[in-house]
């Protein structure tokens, strides 16, 4: 089983578009794994001033999104193409963001893949690290085993709570939909979303992992 960092995504150089890395240190939203970037690039263009970062694994899937990028003409986006794993805790400063989203990740059903899964408790730990006292992570799936086992990672890390949980049965949306989500909601699919507010730390010590020894 692979273990948290990759290794091998270690030793790769995450890019950058439009090329400048250190952009990074101005970013108020983040998504991890912007897909087709349907949310990503509606969310840029609706708030102008705001500044957006999206990282994605995929090489060909980022390559897409700078064409899509340019055409709708957002000045307001940094893609990255890298491992979030290694980019985010290499190039985000501690208590910067205000918003991260990750939606639908991969859940990874088997067992045996279970260590691939993204959204780990040492994951969401390193995560709350770069948010904002009071900022938000957005976690959307439609896969209830992945969505509990979200639920239990969240309560191992005590510098987050979750601040609301809804389904597709809800009728005010907390994020703008993806093509995709829209489809699977169409068929029937239950869509949960978990938001996860980051607690003020104490004294500025941040809380350690539950079970974490000092």
């Amino acid at each position: 089983m692979r273990t948290f960092p990759y290794e091998h995504a270690s030793r790769r150089r995450a890019q950058y578009y439009p090329g400048d890395p250190e952009g990074m240190i101005a970013v108020d939203s983040l998504e991890v794994g912007p897909g087709r970037g349907d949310f990503i690039c509606a969310e840029a263009k609706d708030h102008p001033e705001r500044r957006y970062a999206a990282i994605e694994i995929k090489k060909r899937r980022y390559l897409k999104l700078i064409r899509k990028v340019e055409a709708k003409n957002l000045s307001n986006v940094l893609l990255v193409q890298g491992d979030a794993r290694i980019v985010i805790p290499e190039r985000l400063a501690e208590g910067t963001l205000s918003e991260a989203y990750v939606l639908f990740p991969d859940p990874w059903p088997k067992r045996r893949h279970t260590g691939m899964r993204l959204l780990s408790a040492e994951f969401l730990e390193m995560l709350a690290r770069r948010m904002r006292p009071g900022g938000m992570i957005v976690i959307a799936t439609d896969d209830q085993e992945f969505a509990r086992w979200i639920r239990r990672n969240v309560a191992g890390v005590p510098s987050l709570s979750i601040d609301s949980e809804n389904t597709s049965a809800d009728e005010t949306p907390v994020h703008t939909p993806t093509r995709y989500e829209l489809k699977w909601k169409a068929e029937g699919r239950i869509i949960t979303t978990i938001r996860c507010r980051r607690i003020a730390t104490v004294h500025g010590q941040e809380p350690l992992l539950r079970g974490e020894k000092t």
